[in-house]
């Protein structure tokens, strides 16, 4: 349900680390005007800047937390214990499976924690991805096999997690230890039809709800916009207590949705 304070969302362009403020949500279902969504419309956003990143991975996780605001996901209120310090967020999940699987070439039921909070002008965003319900955090040089007689591990065996802080002297962390769960708990009830004309094409969904949980070690990165390591290791810690978030399911018609369907 949606929580009685204020939902901050995130609004404007991320050019770099520049950003503009932040909005208070609209006080009617987010879904009620489908693509004058101003949060949605932040998340894409989020999705570009990761593209100029070369991070095609979590661009696309961001284009679906766009639908999946477009679809009518409300979010929750989630408790975060960020390297020793309690915040709390605005946060819901996201699954995405596709009719055909050969089509879409990738693991069924893929599903990612999308959390945010404003403070003061910086912009904290938290992204935890995996395949399963629960999987260690892969740290992302494992996935690409750096040094001679090393074996990759697959993105399937385990979760993904990033962290940014975008604003003055933005930076992102990536997970490198650790672990994730992000289970469904069935409350499945259909989303929002308000405009049959407005919704999004070869698109079906279900609202519900998840589990989720997270004691992750998260590394930074060179710069804002790398996915290399930094060589000082610099590390924090983010701690999520096992609690239940609002989440959607989306099934796909077609292998590569746009933010606003199969269109």
């Amino acid at each position: 349900m949606l929580p009685n304070r204020t939902i901050k969302g995130l609004t404007g362009a991320l050019v770099l680390a520049a950003l503009t403020a932040c909005v208070d949500a609209p006080s009617e279902p987010l879904a009620a005007n489908t693509f004058n969504n101003p949060l949605a419309t932040s998340f894409e956003m989020l999705a570009h800047d990761q593209m100029a990143a070369n991070d095609v991975e979590r661009s696309e996780e961001f284009r679906w937390a766009a639908l999946a605001l477009r679809a009518g996901v409300n979010p929750s209120v989630l408790e975060v214990t960020n390297n020793g310090r309690a915040e709390l967020y605005d946060a819901f999940v996201h699954s995405v499976t596709w009719v055909s699987l050969t089509q879409a070439l990738r693991p069924p039921t893929h599903r990612s924690l999308v959390a945010w909070r404003r403070n003061g002008d910086v912009l904290q965003v938290l992204l935890v991805g995996m395949f399963t319900d629960s999987a260690p955090v892969l740290n992302p040089y494992s996935m690409r096999s750096p040094s001679p007689g090393t074996i990759a591990q697959s993105p399937v065996a385990g979760a993904n997690a990033a962290y940014f802080e975008r604003g003055p002297n933005g930076s992102s962390w990536l997970g490198v230890n650790g672990v994730a769960k992000v289970a469904e708990h069935p409350q499945p009830r259909a989303c929002p039809t308000t405009d049959d004309a407005s919704r999004p094409v070869g698109v079906t969904c279900q609202l519900t709800r998840y589990g989720t949980s997270l004691n992750v070690l998260f590394a930074r990165t060179r710069t804002e916009i790398s996915r290399e390591l930094d060589a000082n290791t610099v590390t924090r810690r983010l701690i999520v207590p096992n609690q239940i978030v609002a989440g959607v399911k989306l099934v796909f018609s077609c292998a590569m949705p746009r933010n606003t369907g199969c269109n």
